[in-house]
């Protein structure tokens, strides 16, 4: 009596692209450091109105092709994140912050950068798949308006923290 063995088996071969995040948030600057006084007794909401002097954008390092827009399309399709292409110097920006009693609150404009790989993959007959290669990586700005903030009582001030 002959063995039957199951036939291999078998996958229709086609390309696909995978984005992998890496490493964390980065921040830089849009505007300055800007600082209000909290002369009550109570806990209060300052409003501050920054105007930016840094333009931002989103970079592509490609190695196999691709551009900017093709990569932030692969980014927002595969992942959480709405990608912002660039942000412009000259725009007003306001932050509401809470500011305890009798304290200084500064705030400082600020973009989110996170770091995106996109690789290109297959998957052949056999159903095993296989990296062709890395397409490029994407710096991308995933928070256009982000606020660093601190408070405090020293006539010293603080350096606000994203």
């Amino acid at each position: 009596m002959a063995s039957e063995s199951a036939p291999p088996p078998q996958c229709q071969p086609f390309t696909y692209y995978k984005v992998t995040k890496y490493g964390s948030a980065s921040y830089k600057p849009r505007g300055p450091i800007v600082s209000n006084y909290n002369s009550s007794s109570h806990k209060s909401t300052l409003t501050y109105a920054i105007e930016t002097t840094q333009a931002r954008e989103t970079t592509w390092a490609a190695e196999l092709g691709g551009s900017v827009s093709w990569g932030i399309g692969q980014v927002e399709a595969k992942t959480s994140y709405d990608v912002t292409k660039k942000v412009s110097r000259g725009v007003t920006v306001t932050n509401r912050m809470s500011v305890d009693s009798r304290k200084r609150g500064y705030t400082q404009p600020m973009v989110e950068y996170r770091k995106f790989s996109i690789d290109k993959w297959r998957e052949l007959g056999n159903c095993r798949q296989d990296r062709i290669g890395t397409v490029g990586r994407l710096k991308a700005i995933t928070s256009h308006l982000h606020f660093a903030e601190c408070q405090t009582r020293s006539s010293d001030g603080c350096r606000p923290k994203p």
